[in-house]
């Protein structure tokens, strides 16, 4: 019988679970973990094989979309004591200070939301395709 191998390393220690979670639903088996590397097997001789490629193959699609993905940077918190020095010295400064502080952080929050909403999306995806390889390779068809 033959098997392939596959390493990867994770993140971090703390995801590593849900990694080889998420690979053995495409046939791996855990051969090791050592810290965040970790080692995995399967079987190439299954029944099932090139469906849980295919499945695999769609999953790192997915999870290399999310991974790219980019958190959109928080702006400086709005400072009272600019503002007050932007109102004495130049009342319309002070006015601009504000609204542009109002805007960026309305810009923020949208483009956090939709950062927010894709990101659940792709794991949202990421889970359905876990669960159909898994289906599909605990069905074992032979």
């Amino acid at each position: 019988m033959s098997r392939e191998s596959k390493i990867f390393t994770a993140l971090s220690k703390g995801i590593v679970g849900k990694r080889v979670k998420e690979y053995e639903a495409f046939g791996w088996e855990l051969l090791s973990i050592n810290g965040t590397d970790v080692s995995l097997s399967r079987e190439t001789q299954n029944s099932v094989y090139p469906d849980l490629v295919k499945f695999e193959y769609e999953y790192e699609a997915l999870r290399e979309s999310q991974s790219a993905l980019a958190v959109p940077i928080q702006p400086e918190p709005f400072s009272v004591f600019w503002a007050l020095i932007g109102l004495l010295i130049f009342v319309l400064p002070g006015v601009l200070y504000i609204v542009f502080k109002i805007m960026m952080n309305k810009k923020y929050n949208e483009k956090f939301l939709e950062y927010t909403t894709e990101f659940n999306r792709l794991e949202n995806e990421i889970k359905n395709t876990c669960d159909k390889s898994r289906a599909t390779f605990f069905s074992r068809k032979q």
